[in-house]
């Protein structure tokens, strides 16, 4: 499950062809939220439900999460302020359908989402749609009829121009993978990414009013892994747990080259990974700065074309050390599983929708849905085509209220 659901105490909201999931620490269930107004600046969001953790600054088990501070869209960075939806199955829609009260106006919402890959299979895109459900059936909204995806400032996107990611804004028109896998240093991130320093991986998106839909992922990814991966088949790798809380975030130091059982790696590191434990950072020692924080070796991250430049194999005595060392945690890769959505969307003319009650109230619904083409999709290195990566799960057939 996203973020380490699997593993740490959460909650699931489960719908036929996927989940709303989450960590049950600041974040509670029903696990998403609407704010109108926030506190501090007066912003409209739709995030995760829950409290600020920043109120509980000296929280170090679940029961101390239980805030003064609801969450708010100004909330800071990396304080789980992103909902999470899960896909089960290709080609079936996940549908999140939100209630409004018409009140004569525009308003902007930004959405704080989180999107995972648990269909079983490998991904070569989605698209997102903004409509009506009428008696489970749903409609795409019309142009024009006050329901629309939008920039930043408010301004609507076009169904016959759609905007391209790269013409916005990062924040206004994402759909990024972990920054911790891909990246360059920036304002949120002292540090650079493991697989590639330079680039972040992202699907490319294209906007129109009523729908968003993906492009093709980042070469940076497809170069090395191919199409967008399930969550229960990942890579493997060893993390460092920098502040001995094992549920916050941790540095990825290096990977298993090659098959890898997570529940075996973390009994015994070595037989837990049916390859090579190799790293491409400069160094596996992480430095105690003395002041809580540590300071972690660069990555020069694997090159496609020359996979041996700057690969280090980890020696065999290290290896066995992480088995007594409880700061080295060997674990699948979850974040390849998932990635960020950041866009906005537009809701006016309420008292007008197909769902309006005639007394001021109304519904939309977002709707997500995943989809594979294998005539177009990359093949990870290693394997002969797409499909041989894909494995096959059975999805939930009910809701569980």
């Amino acid at each position: 499950m996203p973020s380490g659901y699997s593993k740490y105490a959460g909650g699931t909201t489960l719908l036929p062809n996927g989940a709303m999931t989450w960590k049950e620490r600041d974040t509670q269930g029903p696990g998403l939220s609407i704010v109108t107004g926030d506190d501090v600046t007066g912003d409209n969001c739709i995030m995760s439900a829950g409290w600020n953790p920043d109120s509980t600054p000296s929280a170090t088990q679940m029961s101390d999460w239980w805030g003064v501070d609801l969450k708010q869209c100004s909330d800071p960075w990396q304080s789980s302020k992103r909902f999470k939806v899960v896909s089960y199955v290709l080609d079936a829609p996940v549908d999140l359908t939100f209630n409004v009260s018409a009140n004569g106006q525009e308003d902007l919402y930004r959405i704080l989402q989180k999107y995972g890959n648990q269909t079983g299979q490998r991904v070569s895109g989605y698209t997102q749609q903004l409509g009506f459900l009428i008696n489970g059936v749903f409609t795409e909204a019309q142009p024009g009829q006050g329901l629309a995806f939008a920039l930043k400032n408010g301004t609507k996107h076009s169904n016959d121009i759609p905007t391209a990611s790269s013409m916005a804004n990062q924040g206004e028109l994402d759909s990024l993978l972990a920054h911790g896998l891909f990246g360059a240093p920036d304002k949120h991130h002292t540090s650079a990414g493991y697989f590639n320093p330079y680039v972040r991986a992202n699907f490319a998106l294209e906007a129109g009013e009523t729908f968003i839909r993906t492009v093709g992922m980042h070469p940076v990814h497809q170069d090395l892994f191919g199409e967008w991966m399930p969550s229960n088949n990942l890579k493997g790798a060893i993390y460092f747990d920098m502040d001995g809380i094992v549920y916050t975030d941790n540095a990825l130091m290096g990977h298993c080259d090659g098959a890898f059982n997570e529940e075996v790696a973390q009994v015994n590191a070595a037989e837990g990974c049916q390859g090579e434990w190799v790293t491409y950072r400069s160094s596996l020692v992480p430095v105690d700065n003395g002041d809580g924080t540590w300071t972690i070796a660069p990555s020069a991250g694997i090159d496609p074309l020359n996979p041996a430049l700057n690969r280090t194999v980890i020696p065999a005595d290290v290896v066995a050390s992480w088995d007594s060392n409880p700061l080295w945690i060997p674990g699948d890769i979850d974040d390849f599983a998932n990635v960020n959505i950041n866009t906005f969307i537009s809701l006016g003319n309420a008292d007008n929708w197909p769902t309006a009650d005639g007394n001021g109230n109304a519904s939309f619904t977002i709707r997500i849905t995943p989809t594979f083409d294998a005539a177009t999709a990359s093949t990870e290195p290693g394997t002969a085509a797409p499909e041989d990566f894909i494995v096959f799960i059975e999805a939930p057939t009910a809701v569980v209220q």
